[in-house]
């Protein structure tokens, strides 16, 4: 199993299982389509293998077991519809916990995208208390959030937290490449937009909220260059009645915002969705403006999050983007 980036993180797995220091509950952090699955994924293969090195050998039995999704000691847990867990399914992982693995020395219990269980959040959190203090030698809980700030303080006491690390636009082209699915033109479209999350590269490629959110970016992006407050609007209501892609498309326009501002002060950046733009922005604008323009589209995203009308958020943010130009 080839993990891209993750230096740091591949570097104390190992040392850890070497040492026979191995935690048992651990919370893996990152946005998403960073990779948080697939390192919970990579640190179980290293538990798993039989090298016992804490660097999965991929040859062995359980390693292979393991990359093939067939390994009865690797279990992830499933939400429902809406991404809440359901306090019966953990109750029920916790019972099976104690019975020992079918092969080797670890079972390992994966719960994805626990930040999306608002609703259910603490009760799972509660149930789980008792297992992450207390686990039997056999057993590894490892859940994965876009942030630390779901979990109580009684759970992030009792874990070892990992961060996953930025993979480069190169490692994303050679991943999407190497799934043989997608036009290398097309590969390289969806990597200048998205940079090295491989997750968002793949959402792009295959054609769901993001491409659209892209062109409502670059669209208002350009007309906040020639300072149209009709454009502008004109913009974001091509989203209308669509939240998800309105978000993403006020992302995306604050990532190339906020590229402008370095670069109006000769700052260093990383490469932005709408590199242009974000040039033009900066020779038109000062970088106190640039700064005010963020501001106001991460304060949109968050009136959006807390369910504020789409017509009126969109409505005032135009006006206050166009005035902050002025």
């Amino acid at each position: 199993m080839k993990l891209y980036s993750n230096e740091e993180n591949k570097r104390l797995i190992a040392s850890m299982i070497a040492k026979g220091r191995e935690p048992h509950s651990v919370v893996i952090t990152g946005e998403r389509g960073s990779g948080r699955k697939a390192l919970a994924r990579y640190y179980a293969q290293a538990l798993f293998c039989e090298s016992g090195t804490g660097i999965p050998c991929g040859k062995c039995r359980r390693c292979r077991m393991t990359e093939h999704g067939n390994n009865p000691d690797l279990i992830t847990l499933e939400a429902n519809e809406n991404g809440n867990y359901m306090l019966d399914s953990v109750r029920a992982m916790v019972s099976d916990a104690v019975i020992k693995p079918n092969e080797g020395s670890y079972k390992v219990y994966i719960i994805p995208d626990f930040d999306r269980s608002v609703n259910t959040a603490v009760q799972v959190q509660n149930v789980l208390l008792k297992l992450i203090e207390e686990p039997p030698p056999h057993c590894v809980v490892i859940l994965t959030s876009v942030t630390k700030e779901i979990f109580l303080q009684t759970i992030i006491s009792r874990v070892i937290c990992f961060g996953t690390e930025r993979c480069t636009r190169h490692q994303a082209e050679e991943w999407l490449t190497l799934q043989g699915r997608f036009e290398q033109d097309d590969i390289i479209h969806a990597v200048g937009c998205c940079g090295g999350n491989f997750g968002r590269c793949l959402e792009f490629l295959e054609g769901k909220e993001l491409p659209a959110a892209y062109e409502i970016a670059r669209s208002a992006c350009d007309a906040l260059i020639k300072g149209s407050e009709y454009e502008l609007l004109k913009a974001f209501t091509a989203a209308d009645g669509k939240k998800p892609i309105l978000r993403q498309a006020l992302l995306f326009l604050a990532e190339t915002v906020r590229t402008a501002a370095l670069l109006c002060i000769g700052a260093p950046h990383e490469p932005c969705c709408y590199e242009k733009g974000a040039e033009q922005l900066s020779k038109g604008w000062q970088s106190d403006t640039a700064d005010r323009a963020y501001q106001l589209l991460t304060d949109a995203v968050m009136r959006l999050d807390a369910n504020c009308s789409q017509s009126l958020t969109v409505n005032n943010l135009t006006g206050q983007l166009i005035k902050a130009k002025q």
